[in-house]
């Protein structure tokens, strides 16, 4: 008489496996990134919190790969032992550049530097700067970039105080390097503040000029 209760249990746990089965079948088919919403073993606080809270949140890789920017600031000379120097010249750049992968990219700029003095006579520099970038992030929005390449740049010197030093233009290569902070302030914009280092040739020989400028670059 207990054949047929015997035979309903067994009906029972086979549709509790069979629905089991289903489900952890469900689970194996879904993507890793985006757990099930439903069934008996999802659960909706993580599903919740991993929505709110992708992994890997913190720094994310633009979808932007070119990008284009002005920067202003001001450019200076060493100034030779046993003078007064205190003139700072202005410095203008115009730059486009693109990117290789995710941290490395690359940086066309055309700059022009005026006002600058030098063993007490003014100094203009007109030139093209091609760098490599590095770019480490330091926050969501906040990044270190690094640039490292070389310049083609004619240089003027003019007569203003000192006329015992030879006036007049040179031209050559030389390097570039400098280091930044930026912040994107959205997905196509960004700020930053950088200081560079260039080497470049003059009638008097070859010399470095310092510049401190914050810059606007718009990503396309």
């Amino acid at each position: 008489m207990n054949f047929p209760q015997r035979q309903l249990r067994l009906r029972k746990w086979w549709l509790i496996l069979l629905c089991v089965c289903s489900q952890l079948s469900h689970a194996a088919d879904a993507p890793d990134d985006l757990p099930a919403k439903d069934g008996p073993f999802a659960s909706n606080l993580e599903y919740t919190s991993e929505a709110a809270e992708p992994s890997g949140a913190g720094w994310q890789p633009r979808q932007a790969k070119h990008h284009v920017g002005l920067s202003i600031g001001s450019a200076r000379m060493p100034c030779p032992e046993g003078m007064v120097c205190r003139r700072n010249g202005r410095a203008i750049t115009l730059y486009a550049g693109g990117e290789f992968s995710q941290r490395w990219g690359f940086e066309l700029a055309y700059m022009r530097m005026s006002n600058l003095e030098h063993v007490g006579n003014a100094v203009r520099v007109r030139g093209l700067n091609v760098n490599l970038l590095g770019e480490m992030p330091l926050g969501s929005r906040v990044s270190l970039i690094g640039r490292l390449g070389a310049n083609y740049a004619r240089t003027r010197m003019d007569l203003a105080n000192n006329a015992s030093v030879p006036t007049g233009s040179a031209h050559g290569f030389g390097l570039s390097y400098g280091v930044g902070v930026n912040w994107d302030v959205s997905q196509n914009w960004s700020a930053s503040a950088d200081l560079n280092r260039h080497d470049f040739k003059f009638v008097t020989g070859r010399d470095n000029v310092d510049t401190a400028a914050v810059s606007l670059r718009y990503r396309y």
